[in-house]
């Protein structure tokens, strides 16, 4: 005989610090406007920032795909959306409104998927900071 428990959903469940922490972002989640989603997205922060990520597509086609992910999340700002282009793809946890990139490295077999730095909540205290002086 086995020491393996017999119940499964033991297994499978969510650890109580995981279901706290996702509750507390639920507590927590911005509910940004159309204006303040699109001036975050198209700032010159995220174009660096995905001009920096060797995706192997050009940076006109890294900024297409963010707009389309403006229109698309100013449609529904409750759903995560992405767009995928060949190997990589662009998209965006409304959850903690945070930009990410998912893309093969060049000459290599592994996978990156960085998130960006610069989040929605970065944007907006950087907006109050600059609008203090």
């Amino acid at each position: 005989m086995s020491n393996i428990k017999g119940d499964f959903r033991n297994i499978f469940s969510k650890s109580s610090n995981q279901e706290l922490d996702l509750a507390q972002l639920l507590a927590n989640r911005l509910n940004p406007t159309a204006a303040q989603i699109t001036d975050w997205l198209q700032s010159p922060q995220i174009q660096q920032w995905l001009n920096k990520q060797p995706m192997g597509i050009t940076n006109a086609l890294k900024m297409e795909a963010v707009n389309t992910i403006v229109s698309k999340i100013t449609d529904n700002p409750d759903k995560d959306c992405r767009i995928e282009i060949g190997n990589s793809a662009i998209g965006v946890d409304v959850l903690r409104w945070q930009l990410w990139a998912f893309y093969r490295l060049p000459y290599a077999r592994d996978f990156k998927a960085p998130d960006c730095p610069y989040t929605l909540t970065k944007h907006w205290e950087k907006d109050t900071r600059t609008s203090r002086i």
